[in-house]
C-alpha cells in the first residue's frame, strides 16, 4: 500500500457555464465535485494503475466531512483523516462550454495548528508501523507555518524504515529539506525558479541543482515544463525528456499522475529510462481526460513509446554556494547536520 500525504486538500467544484463576460449574470449548466489536493490525485492515479493507495490528509468543518465521505463512499478509499478546527477550503473552477480556458477561484488556506500537525505525524507513524506501507508520497503546498516542516519529519521517519519517499512540493516545505532527503523529487520549472530565486533559470543551472540533490541521496529528480521537455537526473545521469504531442483536455493533475507513474514503476523494479518514459506517459494520459488522476493504463502503454529521452552530457561536480550567496541556491540542507524528530543525519 502506498500512503499519499496531502497537507492542503480541497473540495474541487467545477461549474460549467455558457460563454460569458465579466459583469453578466450567468446561470450554470452543470456542476461536478471531487476531493482535490495533489496527493489525492496521486492516489487516484495509482488506483487506476492497479496499486493500493491510501490518502492521508487534513479535513475540517462540513466541507471536510463531505470530502471524507466522498473519498470513502464514492471512490472506495480508506483515508487517514486528521480533523481540524479550520474548515477545508473550496476551489471553484468555472468552465465555459465549448471554450478551452477555465478560471479557478481559491478559498484561503486553512490555519492548521501545531497540535493537528503532530496528530498527522503520529497517524502516519502508526500506519507505517503496520508493515503494510510500501512507499510514501508527499504532495502539494503547506497551508500554514505549523505544517512547513512536516514533510521533513515524514521523510526522516520513512527513510529510517527504509521506505522510498516521493516528494512533490515547493516553497517553505522544500526549503526545509535539510539533511533528510527523499528518493525522488518532482516539481515544475516555475516552482524550481522560485527555489533558485531566479526569474528564468537556464537548463544548466537546473541540472546543477539536480546534481547537487543527487549527491545528497536523491536518486531521481524531474523538473517538468508543461508540454516542453522535462529535465531529469537519474542516478547521476542527466536527460531531457520530451512528452508526446497530444490534444490537451485538462492538464490539472498531470504532475500527480506522473508521480504515480514513478511510484508504480519504482515498486515494480522498472529500470530508470523506461520508468521516466512511463511516468511522463502517465502525465500525458491525464491531460487527455477531464478528471484529475483518472488515467487509462492502456493509453499509458500506447503512448509511452512516444516519449523521447535525450541524454545530456555529464554536468560535472557542482560546488554548492554557501548560505547567503547571491543565488542562494541551496538552502535545501547541504551544510552541517540537520536534525529532525526522528534522528540525526
Amino acid at each position: 500500500m502506498i500512503l499519499c500525504v496531502t497537507l492542503n486538500p480541497c473540495l474541487d467544484k467545477t461549474l460549467t457555464v455558457p460563454p460569458w463576460k465579466p459583469g453578466q449574470s450567468v446561470r450554470g449548466q452543470a456542476v461536478s465535485e471531487v476531493v482535490g489536493g495533489k496527493g489525492n490525485n496521486v492516489a487516484r492515479a495509482l488506483k487506476r494503475l492497479g496499486k493500493e493507495a491510501r490518502p492521508a490528509t487534513f479535513f475540517g468543518g462540513p466541507v471536510g466531512e463531505h470530502c471524507a465521505a466522498l473519498l470513502r463512499e464514492r471512490e472506495g478509499f480508506d483515508p487517514l483523516v486528521v480533523p481540524t478546527e479550520a474548515p477545508t477550503r473550496t476551489i471553484l473552477t468555472v468552465r465555459a462550454e465549448g471554450e478551452p480556458g477555465q478560471t479557478a477561484f481559491f478559498d484561503p488556506d486553512p490555519a492548521i495548528s501545531s497540535q493537528e500537525a503532530e496528530v498527522m505525524l503520529r497517524g502516519v507513524e502508526a500506519a507505517i508501523a503496520t508493515g503494510r506501507v510500501e512507499a510514501v508520497t508527499l504532495s502539494g503546498s503547506s497551508p500554514s507555518e505549523a505544517t512547513d516542516g512536516l514533510y521533513l519529519d515524514l521523510i526522516s521517519m520513512a527513510r529510517m524504515r527504509r521506505l522510498p519517499v516521493f516528494l512533490d512540493t515547493y516553497g517553505a516545505p522544500l526549503e526545509n529539506i535539510w539533511g533528510f532527503w527523499p528518493d525522488v523529487i518532482q516539481l515544475n520549472r516555475s516552482e524550481l525558479a522560485r527555489h533558485l530565486r531566479r526569474d528564468d533559470p537556464t537548463d544548466e543551472q537546473i541540472f546543477e541543482l539536480l546534481g547537487t540533490w543527487n549527491r545528497h541521496g536523491v536518486r531521481l529528480a524531474i523538473v517538468t515544463d508543461g508540454p516542453d521537455a522535462a529535465l531529469v537526473q537519474s542516478e547521476g545521469r542527466f536527460f531531457r525528456a520530451y512528452p508526446p504531442e497530444i490534444e490537451v483536455v485538462n492538464p490539472i493533475g498531470s504532475g500527480d499522475s506522473m508521480l504515480a507513474g514513478l511510484v508504480d514503476s519504482w515498486l515494480s523494479g522498472v529500470e530508470a529510462e523506461p520508468m521516466i518514459r512511463r511516468a511522463i506517459a502517465c502525465g500525458a494520459a491525464n491531460a487527455l481526460v477531464w478528471e484529475a488522476g483518472q488515467i487509462d493504463p492502456d493509453v499509458v502503454s500506447r503512448i509511452e513509446g512516444e516519449v523521447e529521452l535525450e541524454p545530456v552530457e555529464d554536468q560535472g561536480e557542482v560546488q554548492p554556494e554557501r548560505p547567503g550567496d547571491s543565488q542562494g541556491f541551496l538552502r535545501v540542507g547541504v551544510y552541517g547536520r540537520a536534525t529532525s524528530r526522528f534522528g540525526r543525519r
